[in-house]
């Protein structure tokens, strides 16, 4: 494959991937509602010759059989699909048309990287040995589409992954990399304290949901300064706290939620156990009860070792050493794209897209949250030459 010719087409549809981007950011749709991206993506695929599946509700899976297809391996490149409950506030011709619901996360950069990839492919179907599997997922942002996904097969005959995810806080285009542990564990808590409700003038009366909540929440945040290891990265946090109706009335009830975030699956067990003893110890202590809830949510997402040094080799090859950035640390965010390296190797990369005079400076899951468009080629660059160098 002559590069410089892909680099060309790829540049041919620059102004298609932008428009596709433009209306997927303008109707954007929440977890498991994307039925018109849905519908827009499976159209597409079909139009550029692929079979196309629906495992999962609005999930769609694009799969393109090259040359002897049996006989060579298969990989597979994954995009989000999904938006988020957020009003967006900025004043673009393209802002979001549906009330309360935003790409504010870069799904819809994502999703239209990976449709401009697919055309690029479909373009070149007979130099092809092997398969690409397009698969695009709903419901990152929640309640998890990426396990669901995995269920229903659509890793099981797939060799290798690849993923990338916009990143506001590096340079449009410029890409970063870590190999191993690049993102946490969002865990969930919800801490419902039961106590006795009361007039304010009579607290001997009661027991205090508040104050009992509020000893709480401190002794939570004494878990990880005093019974972790200080070197062990551990977050935990407590979003919400809500008691309470009137400033005199001691109320029956307080509920605390917040959630913890760990890369060690050990420490990730030990955490639940911590936080169950020291919550019951410290009710138990005002007489009152309490109803504790758990989940553990995404799993560590742990990028395979092989596959980020494949992937390395292919952003050498794309950009100037400059422009590739190896992170010394891994974000204490979640993602669901872990559940897929759990099932095979495969790797997960930033794609930088912070530019001031753009306008493309605002942190993700905020409401005047945007990217620079022109970075997007490159996402559709390192897919297809991944695409070609792992299916020589």
């Amino acid at each position: 494959m002559d590069y410089k010719i892909l680099k060309e087409e790829i540049n041919k549809i620059e102004d298609e991937i932008i428009k596709w981007r433009r209306d997927i950011h303008q109707h954007p749709e929440t977890g498991f509602k994307e039925k018109r991206t849905s519908k827009k993506i499976r159209e597409m695929l079909k139009k550029w010759g692929y079979e196309v599946e629906e495992p999962l509700k609005t999930g769609v899976v694009g799969l393109l059989r090259g040359k002897k297809s049996d006989e060579f391996k298969t990989l597979a490149i994954r995009a989000d699909i999904d938006a988020l409950p957020l009003k967006e506030l900025n004043d673009l011709p393209y802002r979001s048309q549906n009330e309360g619901v935003m790409h504010a996360c870069g799904h819809d950069a994502h999703t239209a990287i990976a449709l401009g990839t697919a055309k690029i492919m479909a373009k070149y179907k007979d130099e092809i040995k092997g398969n690409i599997k397009f698969i695009f997922q709903p419901a990152e942002e929640g309640p998890g589409g990426a396990e669901p996904m995995v269920e229903k097969g659509v890793m099981n005959d797939v060799d290798m992954i690849f993923a990338l995810h916009v990143n506001p806080d590096i340079a449009a285009g410029k890409f970063a990399y870590k190999a191993g542990a690049l993102m946490a564990a969002p865990d969930e808590f919800k801490i419902k304290v039961k106590g006795k409700g009361t007039h304010g003038a009579h607290p001997d009366q009661g027991i205090d949901p508040v104050v009992l909540g509020s000893h709480l929440v401190l002794a939570l945040q004494e878990i990880v300064s005093r019974e972790i290891e200080a070197l062990e990265p551990v977050i935990l946090t407590c979003g919400t706290f809500h008691a309470g109706t009137k400033n005199n009335i001691i109320p029956d009830e307080a509920e605390i939620t917040g959630t913890v975030r760990t890369l060690n699956p050990e420490i990730r067990k030990i955490m639940k156990e911590k936080i169950e003893r020291t919550s019951k110890g410290i009710t138990a202590s005002f007489g009152a009860d309490i109803d504790i809830e758990y989940n553990f949510n995404y799993p560590v997402l742990i990028n395979d070792e092989d596959a980020m040094n494949f992937a390395k080799g292919i952003l050498l090859d794309i950009l100037d050493d400059k422009d590739l950035v190896e992170l010394k640390k891994p974000s204490m965010g979640g993602e669901d794209f872990s559940y897929y390296l759990q099932k095979k190797p495969g790797a997960y990369v930033y794609l930088g897209t912070y530019n001031h005079e753009k306008k493309a400076d605002k942190p993700l899951h905020n409401a005047h949250f945007n990217i620079d468009e022109s970075t997007m080629s490159l996402g559709v660059e390192f897919f297809s030459r991944a695409s070609f160098e792992y299916l020589k």
